[in-house]
């Protein structure tokens, strides 16, 4: 999995309650386009014209091409009228699974599970890994993924997602894979829970 892709925008609004409307609205079309992973909105604690928005991208190509979209749709339209100053917009990198961004309505996966014999927890750790970059990252409204050793040396596997439809999407989509399948064949299932943020 390529390098995260982290978008940081600067404007102005004139309108605060429109803004807020056409900003929750934007977010929402945006959630829909490749590469999505969070979208983080913030208010200048002085001054409420002013705004920025932190949107996380699976990488650059799918940053620059979402803005283009953004810039041009006419689904965008009415989000593109609120801002009467544009300020910059950039495009930074970091290291895959640094970052998640949650909102209000995210989904959550925890699944707890213990390591069975014979496998070292290097050896689940790279199939995770393994399952993550190449299958689970892939999938519709994915979000990010953490693996967490507890302290009576069980694991948890927590799936971040846009919805709790898409975290149960993507639990669904572990049957048959042959990477998912490598990291199964490692443990021993504890429990499995959905969530969602509120």
């Amino acid at each position: 999995m390529a390098s995260q892709c982290i978008e940081i925008v600067t404007y102005k609004i004139e309108n605060p309650i429109q803004a807020d409307q056409q900003r929750d609205s934007a977010r929402q079309r945006v959630s829909t386009l490749s590469g999505f992973k969070g979208w983080l909105p913030l208010t200048d604690s002085m001054d409420q014209s002013k705004r920025a928005d932190i949107v996380l991208w699976n990488n650059p190509k799918a940053a620059e091409t979402a803005a283009q979209i953004v810039a041009k749709s006419d689904d965008f339209a009415d989000f593109r009228v609120t801002i009467t100053e544009f300020g910059t917009m950039g495009h930074y990198t970091t290291a895959a699974n640094e970052v998640v961004l949650m909102q209000t309505g995210s989904g959550i996966e925890v699944g707890q599970f213990r390591l069975r014999q014979g496998f070292s927890e290097e050896a689940l750790r790279a199939a995770h890994t393994e399952m993550v970059n190449k299958h689970l990252s892939l999938q519709s409204g994915w979000l990010g993924q953490r693996l967490v050793r507890l302290q009576d040396g069980s694991f948890m596997d927590i799936a971040f997602a846009t919805t709790d439809t898409h975290a149960q999407n993507i639990c669904r989509s572990w049957a048959g894979n042959a990477d998912c399948n490598t990291f199964l064949d490692m443990i021993e299932p504890i429990s499995m829970e959905f969530g969602t943020l509120i």
